[in-house]
């Protein structure tokens, strides 16, 4: 389920089929029902918690905004690193002070790390 890429469905053999699933649209379908879980449904930031997730979470931010949260706003953070796997500083662009933020992410490796 949202594979960090979509290329990673050739890795499997024929013998395990593999689809990408994209759980942004459940996530879309609960928060639009259940919009009393917010301090404020017009004051709602989605974050992408790396440049490789920006475009995603702008998709989602654009289906918010389709679903009548006119005032979602983006942010982003900018990760800085040392090495692989291994952050040195982390930037947020963005204002989520005040704001219910909904943090879209991937998954980009197997559990536990």
């Amino acid at each position: 389920m949202d594979l960090h890429c979509g290329q990673i469905q050739g890795f499997f053999s024929p013998q395990v089929p593999a689809d990408n699933l994209d759980g942004s649209a459940v996530l879309l379908e609960y928060i639009t029902e259940n919009k009393g879980l917010f301090s404020d449904p017009n004051n709602i930031v989605v974050i992408a918690p790396d440049a490789g997730g920006v475009y995603r979470a702008k998709k989602f931010q654009e289906r918010l905004i389709g679903r009548g949260f006119n005032d979602a706003s983006l942010a982003i953070i900018i990760k800085q690193r040392k090495a692989a796997s291994q952050i040195e500083r982390m930037d947020l662009v963005g204002t989520v002070e005040g704001k219910d933020c909904i943090l879209i992410d991937d998954i980009d490796r197997y559990w536990p790390y």
